[in-house]
């Protein structure tokens, strides 16, 4: 069984309902079923734990990591393993055979390795605790849930993955036609700001459906994310006037 427990770009920041990772584990565990997170996105601290599975207590078979583990300066992702895997293969054929030509590679891991100690030492996991008021992240989630406008249908997210999705009406939440675009208009309005965003159309099991993804650093200041807020808010205003 392989999920992210926080959805990343697809579904924009979708957060699981208190019990619901909990009963998959279970599932999985009274079925023998190796139970694999992906936390390449949501893992490292970006929701505020140093996986996003910590905010419900399950402890995936299988945890795979990667962006934050190296913050974007060297390409290194990670597979951490529980001692229930680690002791079928140590008592089984005693031998995991895998390759991988660059493989611990000293100058990537070098970057890792300072990226994970600088995190520790100015404290970047509970800056991104959005729940924690004062933190950095709980800033960014203030200012998302101002923004006003008829076309946005729901802000959402944790830490510091936020998603804002747009509709065409509020009250139905009917999505705008795919051919309308709408969120790479705001992204694209956002991006002439001085402000990049990630747009994404179309959500699963759907063929329409617009939200942009936001996953500012956590060194980010409030008064970036104040200008950032600004910035994004007539963005939408500028995409929306470009329906007219």
């Amino acid at each position: 069984m392989l999920l992210e427990p926080v959805s990343g770009a697809t579904l924009g920041a979708v957060v699981p309902p208190d019990g619901y990772l909990n009963k998959v584990a279970d599932i999985c565990d009274k079925n023998e079923i190796l139970l694999i997170a992906d936390e390449v996105t949501s893992g490292m601290g970006r929701t505020g734990r140093n996986f996003a599975v910590d905010h419900w207590g399950v402890t995936p078979d299988i945890i795979v990591t990667a962006k934050g583990l190296s913050s974007g300066y060297a390409p290194l992702g990670a597979v951490i393993v529980s001692p229930k895997v680690v002791e079928v293969v140590a008592y089984g054929s005693g031998a995991f055979l895998q390759g991988f030509t660059y493989s611990s590679h000293p100058i990537t891991l070098a970057a890792g390795r300072a990226v994970l100690n600088y995190m520790t030492r100015n404290g970047l996991v509970q800056a991104a605790d959005s729940d924690h008021l004062g933190s950095i992240a709980s800033v960014l989630k203030a200012g998302l849930k101002d923004l006003k406008s008829d076309v946005i249908g729901d802000v959402r997210g944790l830490g510091l993955m936020w998603a804002v999705e747009f509709v065409a009406d509020r009250e139905s939440k009917a999505p705008f036609p795919p051919e309308v675009n709408f969120s790479n208009l705001v992204a694209q309005a956002a991006v002439d700001r001085g402000l990049l965003v990630q747009p994404m159309q179309v959500c699963a099991g759907s063929d329409c459906g617009d939200h942009i993804l936001i996953t500012p650093p956590a060194i980010i200041s409030q008064e970036q994310i104040a200008w950032a807020c600004d910035q994004l808010s007539a963005s939408i205003e500028d995409a929306t006037a470009q329906l007219r």
